[in-house]
């Protein structure tokens, strides 16, 4: 039956802008459909019929990027990462840039934890690519600021830490030496508070992604040791200034939510090895939840239908999460994902997460 309906799919116009959407919603009013967001970044960047270390490197064509999501798709947000990478490049570490792949690690900034004494403070308007991100992210403001909320994201502590000295010393640093690993933890989050700053007094929003705080990886003690305090130290920085913050953690992290209510972290999404409806129940009385249609499977590999079903399954689960919703990818949306697949992404919002919602075409039949 749903395969009917989509052959004949008329897609409802959009009656807000994005920044009239999200103001709407967080002062508790009506709007015409739930926020949808396209997980955009480097690997994106041959949209605008660019390399990613042409990206990588000009602040220009990273806002040339955001301006043509926002163009084509009308996505309800627009941003720039610092990759998770960037910090760990301003602090020493070298990196491998290819034009088609994402960067890597070439040599951490330290071989090993005993080597800590070498890290220090960065200079956010001279080291790495600190100052090529903040100038694109002053362009995304000034050519989009007054279309839709603009937001940085900024790389978890602990994951920087693994881009610092290498994820496998790091993991076993944490049994043989964590003293030096506290200290480097130190010294990440205060890098971490100076270019948070610098979003701070651009009235950009903050979001944090850190992929290495994952159950996948770590224990939940081993998270709250090493991790979870130097991530709360960034929350406090931001939320002392009057700002809010969000949380993306690939893989593993149901063992984590109930840590992170306490945080005061204003958004979470998880990746899409978790389940939304259980995200709902116990993240969405305290916190916006977002999420989380499978990146590979179904943006990359899937067809427009399947990504209208995997978004309607989300949207049926979530929807009406206490704190609000947001339709998007469980992750980055992967390099070659067909365009119709991202368009599909937004539609699905505009015909499913639509105001009031429709039940009858949230549950019907595949």
């Amino acid at each position: 039956m749903i395969e009917q309906y989509l052959h004949g799919l008329k897609v409802p116009e959009d009656e807000l802008t994005a920044l009239e959407r999200s103001r709407l919603l967080s002062e508790g009013k009506e709007v015409d459909r739930i926020l949808c967001c396209i997980d955009s970044g480097e690997t994106l960047a041959p949209l605008i019929g660019c390399t990613l270390t042409e990206y990588y490197f000009s602040s220009e064509k990273m806002c040339a990027l955001e301006e043509y999501i926002y163009e084509k798709y009308h996505s309800d947000g627009a941003g720039i990462s610092i990759t998770l990478r960037g910090m760990a490049e301003a602090m020493g570490t070298k990196i491998k840039y290819s034009d088609y792949n994402i960067a890597q690690v070439e040599t951490p900034a330290i071989k090993s934890l005993q080597e800590v004494n070498r890290l220090g403070l960065v200079d956010v308007d001279r080291d790495g690519r600190l100052p090529i991100i903040l100038e694109g992210l002053r362009l995304v403001k000034k050519k989009l600021g007054d279309k839709v909320p603009v937001s940085g994201t900024v790389t978890g502590p602990f994951t920087i830490a693994a881009m610092l000295v290498g994820a496998e010393t790091l993991l076993k640093g944490m049994m043989k030496h964590p003293d030096q690993v506290l200290q480097m933890m130190e010294i990440i989050t205060e890098n971490n508070n100076l270019y948070i700053q610098r979003l701070l007094d651009m009235g950009v929003g903050v979001g944090f992604a850190d992929p290495m705080s994952s159950t996948s990886l770590l224990r939940v003690s081993q998270y709250e040791k090493f991790s979870l305090p130097f991530f709360q130290r960034n929350v406090n920085y931001i939320k002392n200034q009057g700002g809010g913050c969000g949380l993306h953690i690939c893989g593993t992290s149901r063992k984590l939510w109930e840590k992170l209510i306490s945080t005061g972290i204003g958004t979470f999404g998880p990746d899409n090895v978790e389940d939304m409806e259980e995200a709902k129940q116990v993240l969405g009385p305290y916190m916006c939840i977002q999420g989380n249609v499978p990146p590979v499977d179904v943006m990359r590999m899937g067809s427009p239908h399947d990504v209208l079903r995997s978004a309607r399954e989300c949207i049926r689960k979530a929807y009406d999460s206490p704190k609000g919703y947001v339709l998007t990818s469980g992750c980055q949306t992967p390099m070659n994902t067909p365009e119709e697949n991202m368009m599909a992404l937004m539609d699905a919002a505009r015909i499913f997460g639509r105001y009031p919602i429709n039940q009858e075409l949230l549950w019907m039949e595949d």
